[in-house]
């Protein structure tokens, strides 16, 4: 693992130190970003794993709250401390065309993101994030950490990787119906704590 580049990125929230990690995994590379503020050695640092989301984040789609958890972290981190690892893991890991797939089985089918991803006969959330737990160790991250997150995948694979995660931070913005419909699937189908 390295950090192969860094800066300070002024945002609306205010300055943000920005780290480019490379993690090279047999004969593959795999790479991140983190986003941080404050001293983030500090035991109780507040941590996120995000995954990217060009749909929501940047063409501004409504059908998930991905762009909002992002946004109210970065405010939150902002004010608090704390670090955002930011995975390239679209569609929880599908990649773009898969996402799309599953978005149109959603639209013309009137499922929810769980049974589109059974219909294509993807699990419903393969993700690993090793390279996330890499990029947190190389940055001295204490090992008590304060996580924003519902997904227990993350947390237990924090927990595997030397992490203990000392509290769930909970996020709190507004939501549309169809947002409602997906984060219900989410906490019935993939055991998201809402």
């Amino acid at each position: 693992m390295a950090i192969i580049s860094t800066t300070i990125l002024p945002t609306h929230f205010g300055d943000m130190t920005v780290r480019y990690h490379q993690f090279r995994i047999n004969y593959d590379f795999e790479a991140c970003i983190s986003i941080s503020n404050g001293d983030i050695t500090e035991e109780n640092t507040i941590v996120r794993m995000h995954s990217s989301c060009l749909f929501s984040e940047a063409l501004g789609s409504e059908s998930c709250d991905c762009s909002l958890q992002l946004s109210t972290s970065m405010e939150l981190i902002a004010k608090e401390g704390g670090v955002i690892v930011y995975l390239y893991q679209e569609g929880r890991g599908m990649g773009l065309a898969n996402k799309i797939k599953s978005m149109e089985l959603e639209r013309t089918e009137h499922i929810d993101t769980a049974e589109a991803f059974k219909k294509l006969h993807f699990e419903l959330d393969p993700r690993n994030y090793s390279v996330a737990i890499a990029a947190l160790k190389e940055l001295g991250v204490n090992k008590n950490i304060r996580l924003i997150s519902n997904n227990p995948r993350k947390r237990t694979q924090l927990q595997e990787g030397g992490f203990c995660v000392v509290e769930n931070v909970k996020l709190s913005y507004p939501i549309n119906n169809v947002v409602r419909g997906y984060l219900k699937a989410k906490k019935e189908k993939l055991g998201h704590e809402l």
